[in-house]
Order: C-alpha cells, then structure tokens, then sequence
C-alpha cells in the first residue's frame, strides 16, 4: 500500500542561501526529493507538495531535516489512511500549479546545485 506524505515549506533567507533566486531554492528542493525514490509528486498550492511513495519511509524525517533545516522552514506528515486504504487528504486545486510542477521535474538539473544533499 502507498504512503503519502505532505510536505510544506518556505525559504529562510532565499537572498543569502540562493543568490536571491526563489527557483534556484525550489530546484534544491526537488532534487533533494529527487533522491528519495518517490513515485509520485503533486503540487495544487503553493509551497506545498503531496509525495508518494510505494512504502513507509522510515529515513525521510531524517533526510530532510539534514538536507532542508538549514536552507528551510518546512513542515513534513504522514498523511493518515483509513482502514480501507484511502488517503485523509482533500484540497482545493490549482491544476496550473501541478502542471507547472510536471514540467518543472521534466526540465530539472540538479547539477552546480552549489550545495550538498547527501544520500537518501
């Protein structure tokens, strides 16, 4: 059974830590994501991300915390399943923003991300 988790964040000092560049913050973001083998991500908001995965990820709240503390406040939950297997979890979507985000994954590099993320 799928987990999912929701992942809310914002830059701390994007002009010191990003060279003033809100996408350059959100690339470092998403190549930290990057690392951990989600199978899905969506976006319907802004600053905040739904990630999929196959199983519990008993690593990410470390993960993160190691990669995002220092660059992001950010807030991170399991979100809760029924007995029946579906999700808690509604929204009210802006489909431009997943869209966005698709491409964004499609075209991104996470090469001279001039920052360490270390191994998931």
């Amino acid at each position: 059974m799928s987990r999912k988790y929701q992942l809310s964040y914002d830059a701390i000092n994007v002009k010191k830590d990003f060279s003033d560049s809100y996408v350059e913050a959100r690339r470092y973001l998403l190549c930290v994501l990057g690392n951990t083998g989600y199978l899905k991500i969506s976006s319907y908001c802004e600053s905040t991300l739904i990630i999929e995965y196959d199983q519990m990820q008993s690593e990410l709240f470390h993960y993160l915390k190691t990669n995002l503390a220092k660059y992001f406040h950010y807030s991170v939950c399991l979100v809760a399943i029924s007995e029946s297997g579906v999700g808690f979890i509604n929204h009210s979507q802006n489909v431009h923003l997943n869209l966005r985000l698709k491409l964004e994954l499609k075209n991104i590099s996470c090469d001279n991300l001039k920052k360490e993320i270390t191994n998931y």
